[in-house]
């Protein structure tokens, strides 16, 4: 089995300096938020949901947990649409080309969906922090159940078709 060898650089990566500045910026602007507005955390409620102030602390947690909720899901979207635009268009390359011969795209795909649903699922297990009834947590356990499943079916998908040199 082939071993994955991530590349070093030294220095700082411009990428993951701007992810850093970013969510400084958004925690120190969720908390400015919640303590100037104490209905600020009435925007990240679903529907009819009633909303409770809890203090000045519980406020800052739960605006700044629900914000890293809601960039995970962007996240985990971006991946499965980044990876469905990327397998469309290799698929059509390769039909292209050959069209009887197999494209082998389906095994790219399920490493994007793997992808994203990690970060939906960390978005759930943040979640769990935020969540006030006992209902809600069990819904919140049942899709991180079912989520995880989804995860482990893919994963085995991609190790039963094709070797690891066809991956990326």
């Amino acid at each position: 089995m082939a071993e994955c060898t991530i590349p070093t650089k030294k220095g700082r990566d411009s990428l993951s300096v701007a992810l850093i500045v970013a969510l400084a910026v958004v925690a120190v602007l969720g908390t400015i938020f919640s303590v100037s507005y104490p209905d600020f955390g009435k925007l990240f409620l679903p529907g009819d949901v009633a909303y409770t102030s809890g203090g000045v602390v519980y406020e800052v947690i739960f605006v700044l947990l629900t914000i890293a909720t809601d960039i995970l899901y962007i996240l985990g979207g971006a991946v499965v649409a980044f990876g469905a635009a990327l397998v469309a268009y290799r698929f059509l390359q390769c039909k292209l080309k050959s069209p009887y011969q197999p494209s082998c795209v389906s095994r790219f795909l399920s490493g994007y969906l793997t992808l994203s649903l990690e970060f939906f699922i960390g978005a759930e297990i943040i979640k769990t922090v935020v969540v006030r009834t006992y209902e809600e947590f069990l819904l919140l356990i049942l899709v991180i159940f079912s989520r995880g499943l989804f995860s482990l079916i893919l994963y085995l998908e991609r190790r039963w078709h094709g070797s690891e040199a066809e991956t990326e």
